[in-house]
């Protein structure tokens, strides 16, 4: 089985074992009884375009809705492209339209890298190492039983260098 097929079965069996909230967002376009609006845990891989490398993302989304409009701010734990043992944190925000079930936009997120191998990008007094800027046409649907499915197609912003990657992520929203 893929890692891709294994981590989106995990998290669609999550998602019905914790049940869908049936609040609605409140200003969104989203159909009633869908709660878009909150923090989401998600998991996932990043596919490199040219290589087919593939390494693990994980983290949390916060969505806020307003008008039928979401922004999103991000911060996922990663590898250094090119490396097992750098940890990168993925920083960054974006935004979008809600069309039903569907979210569609624009995302702007950096690499923060720990400067020492192995070593947690959060950890105090570790040097970090500011990596390349990237932007992300991103897709989210979310499914009847309650999970968010994130596609992402990465790419450098304007004077950067970053190889293109695809990141496909599944997730569920956090209560409380």
């Amino acid at each position: 089985m893929s890692v891709r097929r294994w981590l989106l079965s995990g998290a669609l069996a999550l998602a019905m074992a914790c049940g869908a909230s049936q609040d609605t967002g409140e200003g969104s376009a989203a159909p009633e009884g869908l709660q878009i609006a909150g923090v989401y845990q998600v998991t996932g891989v990043t596919i490199g375009l040219e290589d087919g490398l593939q390494r693990p993302i994980h983290g949390s989304v916060k969505l806020l809705v307003e008008d039928g409009l979401y922004t999103a701010h991000v911060e996922l734990d990663t590898y250094f492209p090119g490396s097992e043992a750098r940890a990168a944190r993925v920083v960054g925000t974006g935004d979008g339209r809600i069309e039903g079930r569907v979210l569609e936009g624009m995302v702007h997120t950096q690499l923060v890298a720990a400067s020492v191998p192995g070593v947690d990008v959060g950890f105090a007094f570790v040097p970090r190492e500011v990596g390349p800027r990237i932007r992300s046409r991103s897709r989210a649907e979310f499914l009847p039983e309650g999970s968010v499915h994130i596609e992402l197609e990465n790419e450098p912003e304007p004077g950067e260098q970053y190889r293109p990657t695809r990141t496909e992520l599944v997730g569920y929203r956090r209560e409380g």
